[in-house]
């Protein structure tokens, strides 16, 4: 795929629930024939945030035909220290919600959400709460499609692990916090209302248990127009991976949104 010059990207901000989230949009540098989708690239759990790899190498890729919005969650990246006050704190969909908002204000065009490991769980959540709406078209997980724990003090050990990679602040017991998502269920109730199409592309060689242990069952759950790729011998972070990652997503955006 070509790569686009950094001409054509420009620095954005979005303020979601209470924080200023960098962002940055990337527009083709042909409009015609005009694009019917944007797409919002969400990172997983990195301090790298937008600036990772799998990010930039697809926002370089796919920007090429449609306009691509990235953006960095709180405590991630550039963006400030994410405080958890409520269970909905630590679950991110909301900001990805308001990133999609803000690709339709600055595209006037409707989003497909692209999340890649903990990016794929938050963009699963805001699809579900943004289809009805029509902000939210489409969705597309990079080893992304997993269930968290059910068990309290397996999320207590999930959550542990991941005050490791985010600058955040608890303002709520660990141990009520833990009880509270694990008996939510989020990730099922979101792929179970899910409509618009999925795209799961999973990874042969993941490290993690807990999502190679889930994401066949949740796939199954869902009821909507979906397609499940696997890369055989691909890692977690998709290593050497990039431009099949970018050709397969090309490939389904084309086949599910183009113009009648």
């Amino acid at each position: 795929m070509e790569h686009p010059s950094e001409a054509r990207k420009r620095e954005v901000e979005l303020v979601s629930e209470g924080y200023e989230l960098p962002c940055e949009i990337w527009l083709p540098e042909e409009s015609p024939p005009r694009a019917p989708v944007s797409i919002v690239l969400c990172h997983g759990s990195t301090q790298k945030g937008m600036r990772h790899e799998i990010i930039q190498g697809l926002a370089q890729a796919l920007s090429t035909r449609w306009p691509v919005l990235t953006l960095e969650l709180p405590g991630f990246g550039r963006a400030p220290e994410l405080v958890i006050r409520r269970t909905e704190d630590y679950l991110f969909h909301k900001h990805l919600l308001a990133a999609a908002g803000l690709a339709r204000e600055l595209t006037g065009l409707p989003a497909v959400l692209v999340g890649h490991s903990m990016g794929g769980r938050v963009s699963l959540q805001a699809a579900s709460a943004g289809q009805d709406e029509g902000l939210v078209v489409g969705i597309a997980t990079l080893a992304g499609l997993y269930e968290l724990p059910d068990r309290p003090e397996h999320m207590l050990v999930l959550l542990e692990d991941f005050a490791r990679f985010v600058r955040v602040r608890l303002e709520l017991p660990p141990e009520r916090l833990a009880r509270e998502v694990a008996e939510m269920g989020p990730m099922r109730r979101a792929v179970e209302g899910l409509r618009v199409p999925l795209l799961a592309i999973e990874a042969g060689r993941e490290v993690y248990g807990f999502i190679r242990e889930t994401r066949y069952r949740l796939f199954k759950l869902a009821r909507c127009p979906k397609t499940l790729i696997l890369l055989g011998h691909a890692d977690h972070k998709f290593a050497g991976y990039l431009g099949v990652l970018a050709e397969l997503l090309a490939s389904w955006l084309e086949r599910r949104f183009s113009h009648e």
